[in-house]
């Protein structure tokens, strides 16, 4: 891949703060593939360097790493900072390969067992009583002060409490990012699903106390020898319930799996970690999030213009009803 000149002028400027170890000295560093940040392979460390969105990510992944159970495993954490306008993390590399780019190689027993362990690490961090301090950090509002869309796109990947996904669906609007109706079927939709908010209690330290990790995907998953050896990039934790858990597999884009194969990896799950898909009203929550989270994919591509692209064709088809979240979860 291309080394793009921004990013290696953040790197420079990073490299001069940030602490890496003596024997990460004189490596050359490798820009790796990431959807949020930059990041890089140096030796023995990975260094993230986010540079857009809110930087505090790093430090609410910080704060809640240092206190993970056993049970959730996790590189070690050798530094991590922020400047202001960037802000980086510096861990340790560890042993293991993103289950995602395994998978079709695995046997179905294999890929059951891999299911089962991220599963068992999830509901371990579900359980976890953190530091009262770690559950304020998560609690406090985001975003303060700007109220740009790229300010709530930053936020958290699935926009609720619903007041920001109103708030980007305003923005979208005003944007051109989308055709009005279309926004006007979302809003409706929206309106109908407002009372299966979890998010909606304003103050999340009388809600939800869950910490949840936000984006917990088989390609944030490290395997090596029949074992989770990590579970990657906290930095979309937050508070919320478990089943938010579920989010990443209702998008397409970033399991790679069609409607049959997400079906039997959520079935898995719900196999080690049943409390997972315990709530009573989980289609109506599940297509609540798949909403809120295609409102925000309509700002993910750079562009104000108005064209039929993949976010709008989606949000086109899964406002109509939640009948993709109907096929891929399992009888309950």
């Amino acid at each position: 891949m291309p080394i793009d000149a921004v990013s290696r002028a953040r790197l420079a400027r990073v490299l001069r703060v940030a602490r890496l170890p003596a024997e990460a000295a004189g490596m050359p560093p490798v820009l790796l593939p990431s959807d949020s940040n930059d990041a890089w392979r140096i030796g023995p460390v990975f260094l993230r360097i986010c540079w857009r969105g809110d930087r505090g990510r790093f430090a609410r992944e910080a704060a809640v790493t240092r206190a993970l159970p056993s049970g959730v495993p996790y590189p070690e954490v050798l530094d991590t900072g922020s400047d202001g306008d960037l802000a980086w993390q510096v861990t340790r590399v560890v042993e293991g390969v993103p289950l995602a780019t395994l998978w079709r190689g695995l046997s179905r027993a294999r890929q059951r067992d891999a299911v089962h362990q991220i599963g068992q690490a999830l509901a371990a961090l579900h359980a976890h009583r953190f530091p009262a301090g770690v559950v304020a950090e998560l609690a406090a509002p985001r975003p303060v002060g700007d109220t740009s869309a790229s300010a709530f796109v930053g936020a958290d990947i699935t926009p609720l409490p619903l007041r920001r996904t109103e708030a980007l669906l305003a923005a979208a609007r005003q944007e051109g990012r989308a055709d009005h109706a279309l926004l006007d079927d979302v809003a409706a939709r929206l309106g109908e699903l407002a009372d299966a908010d979890p998010l909606a209690d304003t103050d999340p330290l009388v809600g939800a106390v869950t910490c949840v990790h936000g984006d917990a995907h088989l390609a944030n998953a490290l395997w090596k020898d029949g074992r989770l050896t990590a579970l990657l990039d906290f930095e979309w934790v937050r508070l919320g319930p478990p089943d938010l858990e579920l989010e990443p597999y209702l998008r397409a884009d970033v399991t790679g799996f069609d409607e049959t194969e997400v079906r039997e990896v959520v079935g898995w799950l719900a196999e080690s970690y049943p409390a997972l898909l315990a709530t009573p009203d989980l289609v109506r929550r599940l297509w609540l999030y798949q909403l809120a989270t295609g409102v925000r994919e309509l700002f993910l591509d750079g562009s104000g213009q108005p064209r039929d692209n993949d976010a709008q064709s989606w949000l086109r088809d899964i406002v109509k009803g939640p009948d993709h979240v109907l096929r891929i979860l399992p009888s309950r």
